[in-house]
């Protein structure tokens, strides 16, 4: 009983299908052809309207004919027009915009003939009703399919559906071309009028372009019409076999459906080969989608208006039901849902979300994205609840949710509950592995990692891995200039008032202070250094390690002359330093390292803390008066033997060398330099702990 009942439904649901695709077909092409009578009959407006787009296309060409005579006077630095040739094409203009109509319909008729020849073609198979393709696709399926006879007439719902909703979406779109072709024509004097000037001629050399492709995609919306007519009949007569003993209704079916996909993308593929075809019929499908499911909407609340209307609230009640219905049933949420896998639907159930889900992935396959809020209802759910979005429209529609990633192309996109996945591929051909978490959802990553905003105000943690990480940690531009504070404040908001920032590589800053500057290292692009540093944190959650001051030396000067001098200046540079000083060698203090002399013969070293590790053995630390730490290594008095030369050249007494007695002081350790930050290698990041 109940094989026969839904035996009956499947078989209604494929005759209406039938049925309107009879309805439709044959009246277009011959009420829409290379005339105009359509578009004047059916928008009566436009002809009258017609001596008004004349009239503004003048007023058009003579304002940009003054201007460009107006630059004559300044020129060659205005780089303007020889004003005859601009006074010439100004005319032909002009007049071109008088008979823009007969100029549109003598093009027209150009496309008259191929349209016509195509239309008369006489063609046998195209005797047939579209009745015929359901018999013969019952047919086929019952042999295929002898035993599962709800399988087979669940796919046959499934094959007329898809069939009859590629024929109608392609008669939508010739019904766009010609529309377009007829705006092209009674907007021409517009474009006639952007003929005047050098700087506006590519306007209307684009319109000519345009004119042509559109006119050449009305003969062929007659090729693929008829194409698909004959193609009908063939598979009616003969139930899709091919004259070599092979093909089936399956082979056929796919190849009809592939045939109208291509018709349908016929404009873009002008376009890409470089026509100014208009792109059409991309919307148009998913409107009527889903205005019908409005009516269904409005149907359901007004229902349950009905049923609470005797007791006086039928106002509220139709309030409620329609707050309801645009609560639920967002835009696009049939998209999502049609390309969720696994999860809980978060649509309509039943008979309506079946319907919807199934117009859904078509309009998925149809190029058709998933909103920010769409995408916001899967990332920001539960995983066990959220399911997942991929392929090719997780890549197409992350930007919609994510700002950043607009104008990068995605691969590999996988999004689900608080965790996004993909690979962005750059310019330059280096790709980077991106990695978002919710911050919701996930402790901070223990890498490097960006704090990013979501298109509904959720914040992410981002990591990236792969050549092309540093795009996605971009460093900020200064010039360290005063004017930039209220950025500076902004970017690092525990930053002191009169910290001034400069750009100095990519991941590398320069702060600077009254009391001297430093580098900042970017934790996205620099491995944590071993030198001392602090860390400071940038509001979009990236770490910088800030390096400390080096400690700043006074000058000394050179020769025995000058020592009392250096005395005096080392003496007050470091107070906590009570040996008496016989000289000062300051030549090493741009490399943070000073050295004293004793009377004694002894000496010391200094080193700068911020620049050397702390030495082995035996040293003691002091604070100049500026607030640098020294390392001071104490040497012994020695003497060494060294070579005479002369003339670059060492002196010989005999056969050895002739040498000289010099004082000098040995030191046991030396202590080593901290070596610069080492480039981070952006591997693959571990995944941070879910919240509880």
């Amino acid at each position: 009983m109940l094989d026969w009942i839904f035996e009956g439904i499947v078989t209604w649901i494929s005759s209406i299908v039938s049925q309107l695709m009879d309805a439709v077909s044959g009246l277009f092409l011959d009420a829409l052809g290379t005339d105009m009578t359509a578009m004047e009959e059916y928008f009566p407006f436009v002809t009258k309207a017609f001596i008004v787009m004349q009239y503004t296309a003048w007023a058009i060409l003579f304002l940009i004919t003054v201007w460009q005579l107006f630059r004559v006077f300044g020129g060659p630095v205005t780089e303007a027009e020889n004003p005859w040739t601009l006074l010439a094409r100004s005319s032909l203009s002009a007049l071109l915009i008088g008979y823009a109509k007969p100029i549109f319909q003598i093009t027209l008729n150009i496309a008259t003939a191929p349209y016509t020849a195509l239309m008369e073609l006489e063609m046998k198979k195209e005797d047939f009703t579209f009745a015929g393709v359901e018999n013969a696709l019952k047919n086929g399926l019952t042999t295929l399919i002898s035993i599962a006879t709800v399988v087979g007439l669940l796919l046959l719902v499934i094959l007329m559906i898809a069939l009859g909703w590629n024929y109608f979406k392609l008669l939508l779109e010739t019904v766009e071309r010609y529309i377009v072709v007829g705006v092209l024509c009674y907007t021409s004097p517009l474009a006639f009028s952007m003929g005047a000037s050098k700087t506006t001629v590519p306007v209307f050399k684009s319109w000519c372009r345009m004119v042509g492709s559109q006119l050449l995609l009305l003969v062929m919306n007659v090729w693929f019409l008829r194409g698909f007519s004959t193609s009908v009949g063939q598979y009616v007569g003969n139930g899709g076999e091919l004259s070599s003993g092979n093909g089936s209704i399956f082979l056929w079916l796919f190849c009809a459906i592939a045939f109208l996909k291509t018709a349908q993308k016929f404009d873009s593929y002008l376009a890409a080969m470089g026509l100014n075809a208009a792109q059409t019929g991309s919307g148009m499908g998913l409107e009527l989608m889903m205005a019908a499911r409005a009516v269904s909407g409005l149907g359901g609340g007004a229902r349950s208006a009905g049923s609470v209307f005797g007791s006086g609230s039928s106002a509220a009640a139709s309030a409620g039901a329609a707050a309801g219905f645009a609560g639920k049933f967002k835009a696009n949420s049939y998209v999502r849902d049609a390309v969720v896998e696994g999860g809980a639907r978060m649509g309509a159930g039943g008979s309506l979300g079946f319907v919807g889900r199934a117009f859904g992935g078509m309009a998925a396959r149809n190029g058709a994205t998933l909103t920010g809020d769409s995408i916001s209802s899967v990332a920001s759910r539960n995983p066990k609840m959220s399911g997942t979005i991929g392929g090719e429209i997780a890549d197409k529609s992350l930007a919609n949710y994510m700002p950043r990633f607009k104008g990068v192309p995605l691969k590999d996109t996988q999004i689900s509950g608080g965790k996004i996945r993909t690979t962005a591929m750059m310019p330059d051909g280096k790709m980077a592995e991106l990695n978002l978490y919710d911050k919701n959802q996930f402790e901070k990553p223990d890498g490097p990692s960006a704090l990013v905003e979501a298109s509904d105000g959720s914040m992410w943690y981002q990591t990236a891995a792969g050549d092309g990480a540093g795009a996605f940690f971009g460093t900020p531009g200064f010039a360290g200039d005063i004017s930039e504070a209220a950025r500076i404040s902004e970017m690092f908001p525990d930053l002191p008032e009169d910290t001034m920032l400069r750009t100095v590589d990519e991941g590398v800053l320069e702060a600077s202070t009254d009391t001297g500057s430093s580098l900042w290292y970017s934790s996205a692009f620099y491995e944590e250094p071993d030198a001392p540093h602090g860390s400071i944190q940038a509001s979009d959650g990236v770490d910088w390690y800030a390096m400390q001051q080096h400690a700043q030396t006074p000058a000394f000067e050179s020769g025995e002359a000058a020592d009392a001098y250096n005395q005096s200046q080392f003496q007050a540079f470091m107070p906590g330093y009570e040996q008496q000083v016989s000289s000062v060698d300051g030549s090493g203090r741009l490399e943070g390292q000073m050295e004293v002399r004793h009377e004694d013969g002894s000496g010391t070293r200094f080193y700068d803390t911020s620049q050397y590790a702390a030495p082995r053995g035996d040293y003691q630390v002091y604070e100049d008066s500026r607030g640098g730490q020294w390392y001071a290594v104490p040497g012994e008095a020695s003497v060494d033997r060294k070579p005479v030369y002369e003339d670059g050249k060492p002196v010989y007494d005999g056969d050895n060398v002739r040498t000289v007695s010099v004082e000098s002081v040995r030191y046991r350790g030396t202590p080593e330099r901290y070596a610069e930050p080492e480039k981070r290698k952006h591997s693959s990041a571990k995944q941070p702990r879910r919240k509880n």
